[in-house]
């Protein structure tokens, strides 16, 4: 009997991470700091391995079904990270709160070096499913929210399977690169229907249209920490495995009908994330809609691969893609978490409650207006700049239609962003929470601040090669 072998090298930031998940089980009143230790342990060690030559375990002859390479580990590095700040700024809890909250972040560690489909989407299962009770708060609202998340989910996560089997029916294997090389032969409806199928189920965890319905519900009606999470490391999920699939599996021979499918997806939520934005009164529904509208300008990159001479230059859209989805979930992470640190309730609010924050809380005013506008692609905040240069750049040479959409899509978010920040600016509101979670909200506007001054530490890791 011929056993795999296994680099556990490779896998040192998977095993951290679940260790802290276990420590967090039985730590009792040490959960927190076990599982915030382990973490960050792993992002570290993560870093590390990035360091030296890329790492593969699980060979089924030249295919593995991990990677530990520069981007995935970049990614798993920032999945640690996201976990750790939500952590920081979800105050006292259970137990059993940190050891979800673990098990979702080793999901999303296993999804990064995820190089098959059913590693790939059981990691995506693993930082999901977690969810499914952190969304959940007492209240007929927290449980319409868990509801909706569980349905939604598990629909999307059939879907992907039917896709998943489809292709590996018409490739012979679940490997990505192997199905670049099996799908030749294969019956181009049926490798259209697959490709259809799979990428339909991972957009939902990207909340992109028609899947996003539960984005604006489920994360108005969560623990605003648990929002955070929804809102940069779950969506950093559904872009890392989207991007995988399209560029080790599909782009080569169902370049045409990937390209179609992701390209309607991305119009569609770039459309409906910003009207959907516009009449929102209330600040997370307004976060939450315009999410669906970054999903659309994440995927755009990826569709060039439907055009001939889109297909000769999928690293850079796939890079493209997974450089926007960084800067991102960073904005929104950055976003959410100042909302969290004013909010006494843990718990969303109209936007006029924001008006005059700069007054009476300067520390997460000044982070969220820096979100804010990054978001809106606007300096000084230029991460988001540089965001959508990188995705423009990839699609003038291919696609100049979408690029005009995603031009056109951005400058209509100025239209509710701008007002957004003006709000926190000017007035004087109601007194608001200060100095809760400090440390956290001015960790991540120290990254948000580093990703604007050296973007090439985002550009580096998110370089996408073979």
């Amino acid at each position: 009997m011929q056993v795999q072998l296994i680099d556990h090298v490779a896998m040192l930031p998977l095993y951290l991470a679940a260790g802290a998940a276990v420590l967090a089980l039985f730590a009792g009143r040490f959960a927190k700091a076990c599982m915030m230790s382990g973490l960050g342990a792993s992002a570290v060690a993560a870093l590390w391995v990035s360091g030296g030559e890329d790492r593969a375990t699980f060979a089924v002859g030249e295919w593995h079904s991990y990677v530990a390479d520069d981007a995935a580990m970049g990614a798993a590095a920032l999945f640690a990270g996201l976990s750790v700040l939500v952590a920081a700024v979800s105050g006292r809890q259970s137990g059993e709160y940190w050891f979800l909250l673990a098990v979702s972040a080793a999901g999303g560690i296993t999804l990064a070096g995820a190089r098959d489909l059913i590693t790939l989407i059981v990691a995506l299962e693993t930082l999901t499913v977690p969810l499914y009770v952190l969304v959940t708060k007492p209240g007929r609202d927290g449980a319409e929210a868990g509801v909706t998340f569980l349905i939604a989910s598990i629909a999307s996560s059939a879907t992907a399977l039917m896709g998943a089997a489809f292709l590996y029916a018409a490739a012979g294997t679940v490997h990505l690169e192997g199905l670049a090389a099996g799908l030749a032969d294969a019956a181009p409806g049926f490798v259209a229907a697959g490709a259809a199928l799979l990428l339909g189920g991972l957009a939902f965890k990207l909340a992109a249209a028609p899947l996003h319905a539960w984005a604006p519900l489920v994360l108005e009606r969560a623990p605003l920490a648990v929002a955070t999470y929804l809102a940069s490391a779950s969506k950093l999920g559904g872009a890392v495995a989207i991007v995988w699939v399209v560029y080790f599996g599909l782009a080569t021979d169902a370049g045409a009908s990937t390209g179609i499918v992701v390209a309607a997806l991305s119009v569609a939520s770039i459309v409906v994330g910003n009207l959907g934005a516009l009449v929102q009164r209330r600040t997370v529904p307004l976060l939450a809609w315009s999410g669906i509208a970054h999903a659309g300008y994440t995927l755009a990159p990826l569709a060039i691969v439907a055009t001939t001479a889109g297909r000769g230059d999928t690293a850079a859209a796939a890079s493209a893609a997974l450089t926007y989805a960084v800067f991102f979930v960073l904005l929104e992470a950055g976003a959410f978490a100042a909302l969290t640190a004013v909010r006494e309730s843990g718990e969303g609010g109209p936007i006029t409650e924001l008006t005059g924050l700069w007054r009476s809380a300067p520390l997460p005013a000044s982070v969220f207006l820096f979100a804010v506008i990054g978001l809106a692609g606007l300096p000084p905040a230029l991460a988001g700049t540089f965001a959508k240069v990188a995705v423009l750049e990839v699609l003038a040479s291919s696609a100049v239609w979408l690029a005009a959409i995603v031009a056109a899509g951005s400058i209509l978010g100025l239209a509710y962003y701008l007002p957004l920040a003006r709000t926190v600016l000017l007035g004087r509101g109601p007194a608001t929470a200060k100095g809760r979670s400090a440390i956290a909200v001015a960790a991540i506007g120290l990254a948000l601040l580093a990703v604007t001054l050296a973007p090439q530490l985002v550009l580096d890791f998110t370089a996408i090669s073979h």
